[in-house]
């Protein structure tokens, strides 16, 4: 069994050891040791990383016996019996502020919203809460925001210790352990009793500024997504340079960039409404000089045609525009990024089923599709190839 320093001392970034064991985990050179304080991936909380006697240590486990296994980039030197281990500090103690923030957090979202938290997970860059409970509104993301923030402040103490089951009874845990025996308890002063067996800061103040990122929809809960101290400054860094690169592309101070985007959107809308009028008047006028140039097949009026500049909307309308006339068939085809889309449609008095037409010419080509009766439409083919298909499509009809 490994002694586990870092339930003592969360701060501890550097210790010696007796090497118990040398193994391989997974083709790495391995070693369990009498005593660590590299905290192995467990409880949602990723691993630490650092070095042994100078060998990068690359993952940490928990065996199945309960002892740590330090993965290695290389083997320990054979003459190493005893060796000294260094934390990676930075990364240990972001996932301090991650893991106190997220208890923090946990206890926000129960006492202002009453959201219980049922999983949570650290990311190398985001942290998530699951949260039980309906869609999260704006108002009350910055309630708990807010609040946790207050607590941060108030640079609360946090502690660890290990209570038996009759002392469990008497502390307020926000929700009840997977295991029995000694639990480990994480305090944040008067506010919120975890049990956990992660790294923590010793104050709330450590913690840092707590952001609330966006919340999501994931299978019947909220999902919050956050990031606490270093994470919070560099990603409200971040923001701030996007903010100020959009306001420097509009030419406009920050506090403008929200108004003068939303006037652009509308007019945009406005130009996309008028720029749609005008293509169906065109398309209108099109499907008339095709009609016009059209093919008399069997009693009606063939049009067939790849038309390179259209883009698969425009291709349907121009399809209803032909078949609105009586009498007549369309073989249309277009093509975008090297793949075709391929549209056959007949006027309400012919006598043509398109969708068993294209179903019988589409696969020759290696495409695919279907449709009713009067209106089809399939993809999937090489657009060097769609004039091939056009024609023989055409020739099935004549």
């Amino acid at each position: 069994m490994t002694t586990r320093l870092y339930y003592d001392d969360a701060y501890l970034a550097t210790f010696t050891a007796q090497v118990v064991e040398r193994t391989s985990v997974n083709g790495h050179p391995a070693v369990r040791l009498d005593r660590s304080a590299f905290y192995p991936t467990s409880g949602g909380q990723q691993h630490d990383t650092g070095a042994l006697a100078g060998v990068a240590v690359i993952d940490v486990q928990v065996a199945e016996d309960a002892s740590v296994l330090h993965l290695l980039a290389a083997p320990l030197p054979k003459e190493a019996a005893e060796v000294t281990g260094v934390i990676d500090w930075p990364r240990r103690f972001d996932h301090m502020q991650q893991h106190s923030g997220q208890h923090l957090l946990s206890q926000a979202f129960y006492r202002l919203l009453g959201l219980e938290t049922v999983s949570v997970h650290f990311g190398d860059e985001l942290c998530t809460l699951d949260l039980a409970g309906e869609s999260l509104g704006a108002q009350g993301l910055e309630a708990v925001e807010r609040h946790a923030n207050e607590i941060v402040w108030e640079d609360r103490t946090i502690r660890a210790y290990a209570v038996s089951d009759g002392e469990l009874a008497n502390i307020p845990l926000r929700r009840a352990p997977q295991v029995t025996g000694k639990i480990r308890i994480v305090e944040i002063d008067d506010y919120d009793w975890s049990a956990c067996g992660g790294t923590h800061v010793t104050r709330t103040g450590s913690i840092g500024p707590l952001s609330l990122l966006r919340v999501e929809r994931n299978k019947g809960n909220s999902r919050v997504y956050f990031v606490c101290g270093a994470r919070a400054v560099n990603d409200a860094r971040r923001r701030r340079q996007l903010l100020g690169d959009a306001a420097a592309l509009l030419d406009t101070a920050v506090e403008e960039v929200p108004s003068l985007l939303a006037a652009r959107q509308e007019r945009l809308k406005e130009q996309d409404r008028l720029l749609r009028a005008m293509q169906e008047e065109l398309l209108g006028y099109r499907a008339q000089s095709l009609l016009a140039q059209a093919e008399a097949v069997g009693g009606v009026r063939l049009v067939a045609r790849v038309l390179a500049d259209l883009d698969p909307t425009g291709l349907k309308s121009l399809a209803a525009g032909l078949v609105a006339t009586p009498g007549v068939v369309a073989l249309l085809a277009c093509g975008m990024e090297g793949k075709g889309t391929v549209i056959f449609a007949r006027s309400a008095d012919v006598e043509l089923h398109a969708g068993q037409l294209l179903r019988a010419v589409l696969p020759r080509f290696g495409g695919g599709g279907g449709g009713r009766p009067d209106f089809a439409q399939g993809g999937g083919v090489d657009v060097e190839r769609l004039v091939e298909l056009i024609e023989t499509a055409r020739q099935l009809i004549g």
